[in-house]
């Protein structure tokens, strides 16, 4: 069983290293399709020194990032179809385990997966909020995070392409199909892969196209009803990842005011919140107990560790099971003794004592 990994590129010749580091720690069985549009060479300069991962490589103009990715496939064989964005990783494990359920449940079409934010420079700050082990749930929002999903080939085939028209949510609309045609998906409860969100990504992207992309998909597969609140539950998300002012300001505001009412009315209830990892979906609220996943591909193992959050005194935070203790007059950072980062896996695990809710903001490794 191999996978054919395609990776479209332009621009991205920084952020590409990390891509391509995160398969070559899980080559085997693994053919990678690597279409940059790039005018200069830079991501070809990146790319000479991956010549051992093998696969097809394109330099030069094409009709768009959907067209790429499909070029890509079409010019690799492996059963196990992936995308992967040049400014996205996997997880050092993330194959692997990908490939044992496939092996070990041939009736499986779709296995996807969890999938952890970062923002440029690679800071934690959250878990993909949508993951939903409910796949029928993919025609209200979409559910599956892109580079933690893998397709097999002969489910693919059976309906068509990628929809080259699409430039936003071609991940999207090929999930919803697969689903339609009657495609077994497996949710897999484990990170497989780290997205990155910046201004410059096409997910915080506040172009008036996605959302008209979002919309037509939505009208298209689902009630009239559903079309609105998800279509108010997208544009809040991007409220959330801009600076925003004026009207969307006052939005804002009353979005989040509306969010923490609905809150309270589950917890005066009792019913349950969807929570990732010890952390609650969009406002990264913690109970006891959070954990935090992040691969570790530099040579060097980190030196510090800084939690970003609203306590007022130290979580107490261990590190592939190594007790830290928080630096003297510092806010939350923590030295970190040289450890075997062999695994390429870095496992945070942030307690406190307190007896509250508390707000994780972010997980800073260097």
């Amino acid at each position: 069983m191999q996978f054919s990994l395609s990776i479209p590129v332009c621009d991205q010749a920084n952020f590409l290293p990390f891509a391509l580091e995160s398969v070559r720690v899980q080559a085997r069985d693994v053919q990678v399709a690597v279409m940059d549009a790039t005018p200069d060479d830079s991501v070809q300069n990146v790319l000479e020194n991956y010549r051992d991962l093998r696969g097809y490589r394109r330099h030069g103009p094409d009709a768009g990032q959907t067209s790429a990715i499909q070029e890509g496939w079409d010019n690799i064989d492996g059963e196990i179809l992936a995308w992967l964005c040049a400014d996205d990783y996997y997880f050092p494990d993330a194959l692997d385990a990908v490939k044992r359920i496939f092996i070990n449940h041939p009736d499986v079409d779709v296995v996807y997966g969890d999938s952890v934010f970062v923002d440029e420079a690679g800071h934690f700050f959250g878990y993909f909020p949508e993951i939903n082990s409910d796949i029928s749930s993919i025609l209200k929002g979409d559910c599956i995070s892109q580079p933690s999903c893998f397709v097999r080939r002969t489910a693919f085939d059976k309906i068509g392409r990628l929809n080259a028209e699409l430039h936003y949510i071609m991940d999207w609309d090929l999930w919803t199909r697969l689903f339609r045609s009657g495609a077994k998906f497996h949710y897999l409860h484990k990170p497989l892969s780290v997205v990155r969100m910046y201004k410059g990504s096409k997910t915080s992207s506040r172009s008036w196209r996605r959302f008209f992309e979002i919309a037509r998909h939505l009208w298209l597969n689902t009630t009239k009803t559903a079309t609105v609140k998800s279509l108010i539950g997208f544009y809040y998300q991007n409220l959330l990842s801009s600076d925003v002012t004026g009207y969307e300001l006052f939005l804002l505001k009353g979005l989040n005011f509306h969010r923490q009412l609905k809150h309270r009315f589950q917890k005066a209830n009792g019913l349950s919140r969807h929570s990732n990892y010890g952390l609650s979906s969009y406002r990264n609220e913690a109970g006891s107990n959070v954990d935090v996943y992040m691969p570790w591909y530099n040579k060097l193992s980190p030196v510090e560790v800084k939690i970003r959050c609203d306590l007022e005194t130290a979580p107490e935070v261990y590190l592939n099971d190594l007790h830290l203790s928080v630096k003297p007059d510092t806010q939350f950072c923590y030295e970190i003794p040289v450890i075997d980062i062999a695994s390429y896996l870095l496992h945070l695990r942030l307690s406190s004592s307190i007896g509250k809710i508390w707000y994780l903001q972010a997980v800073e490794f260097n």
